[in-house]
């Protein structure tokens, strides 16, 4: 099949108006995450959603200097309550337990940890939390988010 100029020209003006339809309802980007100061975060003064099963509150998110982005929150669960389903994502999480002891599920293995325990879980890993204590237990979540906010 041959293209004449005649064809490139009807053709040229058809596609760039298909281009900015289509760039007119495109969903807007999301607001990117403000860079973080230096600040003391009071415990009194981030409040948490949820119930007395699970509930969490974020404590931070936004960019470093250099546009990297990071979340902290922190997660408490109930006696036998899970953090969610087994997931994954890009990127990558450390978690500190604090309070109680917790199952971890990570790529079809498990293991147990206690309050001061330290958790990595790397890019695209199956990953969740069990609370198996008798108590509540609580924990820290630093997502290290890179270029997604």
């Amino acid at each position: 099949m041959s293209i004449s100029r005649r064809d490139l020209g009807l053709l040229i003006p058809a596609l760039a108006t298909v281009a900015r339809a289509q760039e007119a309802t495109k969903p807007a980007a999301a607001p990117k995450p403000a860079v973080l100061p230096s600040k003391l975060y009071h415990t009194e003064e981030i409040p948490y959603s949820g119930d007395d099963k699970k509930r969490g509150r974020r404590i931070l998110l936004g960019t470093t200097h250099t546009g990297f982005n990071v979340e902290v929150h922190e997660t408490v669960l109930g006696p036998g309550e899970i953090s969610h389903p087994p997931h994954q994502h890009v990127n990558e999480e450390i978690i500190v337990i604090v309070e109680g002891t917790i199952e971890a599920f990570v790529n079809g293995k498990t293991d147990r940890a206690a309050a001061g325990s330290v958790s990595f879980f790397a890019s695209n890993d199956l990953h969740n939390f069990k609370n198996i204590g008798p108590g509540h237990c609580r924990y820290y979540v630093i997502e290290l988010r890179g270029d997604a906010a």
